[in-house]
This record gives structure tokens, C-alpha cells and sequence, in this order.
């Protein structure tokens, strides 16, 4: 009769844990929340299994105790990653340690391939019951049910990242979109200029600018921009920009207004954090003057049919100090069926498999033999010339090319 008794016993524990172990399943299925997860296990663990002492610490990026009852505050400042070390598998609580952790039994340490997830301490209250404690009767079924609920814990964890991960995909995305529309869908082309350009992103996002903005009158205000370090920061810092040489237009007459007024702008968005280098040329095709101002950023290259002349003056760059030290205004005359060529730092700092630069001489070979091409043609071969020393390697910033041709 006592063996019938015992393997009833053993059928009934094995049932109550295969119930137990759906139920825990269910609930992991249904995507229930970690608090609801965690108040199951509790119930589980304190009402059905009798552990009456009971700390659960959780692994992320540092540990975490995310359930504790049946004992006082006496292991507050337990050291997890130190016990995790000393503990490998499921061990009792010896004498070294009792002191620390007396109020427990029991470590069980909770590894999912080879990572430490979790660390469970548990123990009874009821030492001097006459029975067989529930912590040795169900230990192993513990441990178990331990690693059920701390994976489940890792799996929401690593899908509200994904989850996160895709969010700011997607709003990098329209991040994207949104900037791509302030990138000029079309150029000015007259009968006496026209206008041609290439953006290349590094990424989504970019942190390069060019335009061409008519200011009437056969004017035209020529842009080229390239704002300090790369990503979102840098792409609104960017954009804010934009706008802020949009705004400034009715002041292009007084190129040194303008300037000084953007590196106010800039210095106080980024509080003196990055800085943008910038080109402004003035171009009055009336007159026949190109008035220019360049703030730290690559010399424009102008072709006037015989030279090729760098545009260099003008001041360090914008948003550097909240005032420019000093602002030279360049000013010549604007050659007949001459070629401005502006472009960022991405295009000449470009490396090829042997970590070459791109550098200047293949921009000014592009413009001596492909000037009477016009702004496409001279693109088209200073891309192909990019591509063939490119090759295979990466794009290592964002590149924006402008290339204005006078009549």
C-alpha cells in the first residue's frame, strides 16, 4: 500500500508540473507582460511549491533584482556577478558565504546558451517543519521553471529591441524622404547658366547641402555646405541650415551680413558642438561678377576657359565662435562661358583599396577636358573618374557636387 501511495505521489507531481510548465507556456505564448510573467512565477513558485524565501535577479547590460519576497532587506547588497561566478550550477549555501546570504538555501544560476541570464536564490522558513524541504523535493523542477521564465524575460527583451530597432529605422527612413525634398529637384537652366549636381548620402541621412536659389534679376545665390560628423544630429543641424539660408535671402545683397549672421545661427544650434564649412557665391549675370565668401569649406574651383582659379577667401568656419575673427569678400569678374565646380569633402577624401585619396588633380583634369560638355557632361566624367578609383570600397562620407556653367 505505502508503494502505491508513493508512485501515486510521484504521478500526481509529475502532473501538477506538466500543468504547471503549460500553464508557464501559455502565458509566454500569449505574450502576457513581464510583471504579469513574474507574478505567475511567484504564485507558482510560493503557493503550489511552498518556496517561502525567494530573490530572482535578472542580467541585461548590468544586474537587476526583479523579484523578492519572504525575508528582510539583508541581501540588498548582494553582488550578483560576483555570486554568478561562485555559483556555476545549482549549489547549497555553504558556511563561507552564510553570513552574506543566510536567509537562502539555495543558488541557481541560469545560463541560456552559455550567457548568464538570471540568478535565483531560495530557501524555507519553515526549517524546523518535519517534512522534506520543498526547495530539495522540487529543485530540479525549479531550475526548470527558472529557465522557462528568464528566457521568456530575454526573448521580450531582444523583440522590444528589434521592435525599437525597426522604429528608428523607419524614422530614419522618412528622416530620408523628408531631407531628400529639401535637396533641389531641379537647377536653373537659362540661356545664360545652367546647373547640374550629384549627392551621394553616406547613409540614410546626409550632412552635405548645395542649391542654386534665384534671387532675381539674374542673380543667383550658389551653395555648397558640409556640416562636422555624421548622423542624425548632424543631418538636422543640416536642415536647419537650409532653412536658415532660405530665411536670409533678402539680405544676399550684403554677402557679409549673410555670413555673419549664419555663423550666429549655427553657433547658437549646435552651442559651439560642430560647426558647418560653407561657400556663397553672389553670381550677377547682369553685371558680370561673382562676389564670394568661403567659411572653411573646399575651394570652389572656377574654369574661365584658359586657368582654373580656387575660391579661398572668406573665414574660418561657421559656428566655430559666436563671432567670425575676421571675413574677406571675394569678388572677380565672371568669365564668359566659364564653369564653377563646388563640391564637399567626401569627393576628395574618398580612398581606394590602397587607401589613396581621391584628391583634387582628377576635378581639374574633369574641368580642362570637360567643360564644353556642360554641367551634365563634366558630372557624368567626374563620377565615372570617382567610380573607376572607388572600386569596391565604401563610400567614407556624404559627397555633394554643384557645377554651374556661365554663358
Amino acid at each position: 500500500m505505502a508503494r502505491l501511495e508513493r508512485i501515486i505521489e510521484r504521478l500526481e507531481l509529475k502532473e501538477f508540473q506538466l500543468r504547471t510548465l503549460l500553464d508557464v507556456s501559455k502565458a509566454i505564448n500569449n505574450n502576457v507582460g513581464r510583471e504579469e510573467l513574474l507574478r505567475l512565477f511567484e504564485r507558482i513558485a510560493h503557493d503550489e511549491l511552498g518556496i517561502t524565501r525567494l530573490s530572482l535577479y535578472e542580467r541585461t547590460d548590468h544586474w537587476d533584482r526583479i523579484l523578492s519576497y519572504g525575508h528582510d532587506a539583508r541581501d540588498a547588497a548582494i553582488d550578483a556577478e560576483q555570486l554568478f561566478g561562485t555559483f556555476t550550477d545549482i549549489q547549497t549555501i555553504n558556511a563561507e558565504i552564510e553570513g552574506r546570504l543566510g536567509a537562502f538555501d539555495v543558488a541557481v544560476p541560469v545560463y541560456h546558451r552559455d550567457k548568464p541570464l538570471a540568478f535565483l536564490l531560495i530557501g524555507d522558513i519553515d526549517e524546523e517543519e518535519q517534512r522534506m524541504s520543498p526547495v530539495v523535493k522540487h529543485l530540479n523542477f525549479i531550475q526548470t521553471l527558472a529557465n522557462l521564465v528568464a528566457v521568456a524575460l530575454e526573448n521580450q527583451r531582444m523583440a522590444g529591441r528589434q521592435l525599437q530597432q525597426e522604429l528608428d529605422r523607419r524614422d530614419l527612413v522618412l528622416a530620408a524622404q523628408m531631407q531628400q525634398q529639401l535637396i533641389p529637384a531641379e537647377l536653373p537652366r537659362t540661356d545664360r547658366i545652367e546647373a547640374a549636381a550629384w549627392y551621394q548620402p553616406h547613409r540614410l541621412i546626409g550632412g552635405d547641402y548645395y542649391d542654386l536659389l534665384p534671387l532675381g534679376e539674374e542673380r543667383y545665390l550658389a551653395c555648397v555646405a558640409d556640416v562636422s560628423g555624421k548622423g542624425v544630429a548632424a543631418a538636422l543641424l543640416m536642415s536647419n541650415f537650409q532653412a536658415q539660408v532660405r530665411a536670409a535671402l533678402p539680405h544676399t545683397n550684403d554677402l557679409d551680413r549673410l555670413i555673419r549672421h549664419l555663423n550666429e545661427r549655427v553657433f547658437a544650434s549646435a552651442r559651439g558642438e560642430r560647426f558647418i564649412t560653407f561657400f556663397a557665391g553672389l553670381i550677377d549675370l547682369r553685371a558680370s561678377t561673382l562676389r564670394f565668401a568661403n567659411a572653411g569649406h573646399n575651394d570652389p574651383l572656377l574654369h574661365d576657359g584658359a586657368r582654373i582659379i580656387p575660391l579661398h577667401d572668406g573665414s574660418i568656419a561657421l559656428g566655430m565662435m559666436p563671432n567670425l575673427p575676421f571675413l574677406r569678400i571675394g569678388e572677380m569678374p565672371l568669365p564668359k562661358e566659364g564653369t564653377l565646380l563646388c563640391y564637399t569633402d567626401g569627393l576628395v577624401e574618398q580612398e581606394d583599396a590602397h587607401g589613396h585619396a581621391f584628391e583634387d588633380e582628377p576635378l581639374i583634369r574633369a574641368l580642362s577636358g570637360f567643360s564644353g560638355a556642360g554641367p551634365d557632361g563634366l558630372i557624368s566624367a567626374l563620377k565615372a573618374a570617382f567610380e573607376a578609383h572607388r572600386a569596391a570600397e565604401p563610400y567614407l562620407d556624404d559627397i555633394a557636387v554643384l557645377c554651374c556653367r556661365f554663358r
